[in-house]
């Protein structure tokens, strides 16, 4: 599983579990470096849905940068993990 842990990552789309704001804090309770735009610097950008005019292509700019992107799905795994790992250090 891909491990977000200190890496700059950004969103794009529209998130279907939680608003922009509650995502980049869970990302940094969690151990990324949520950021507000895609740098030379991002590592990963996720990708939420991204709506469009029927029949066009779903591109937004920082989809086009190049940066590794990962779906809403796998941050949550992520995240899933993450806790999953507070909670077994927490039962010792």
């Amino acid at each position: 599983m891909l491990d977000l842990r200190d890496c700059e990552i950004a969103f794009t789309g529209r998130l279907t579990t939680m608003n922009r704001d509650q995502a980049f804090s869970l990302a940094q309770v969690l151990g990324a470096k949520p950021q507000n735009w895609v740098t030379k610097q991002t590592d990963y950008l996720v990708v939420g849905l991204i709506e469009t005019v029927l029949g066009e292509e779903p591109i937004t700019k920082k989809l086009l940068t190049g940066t590794p992107t990962i779906s809403e799905r796998e941050f949550l795994a992520w995240c899933q993990a993450r806790l999953a790992q507070w909670s077994r250090s927490l039962d010792g």
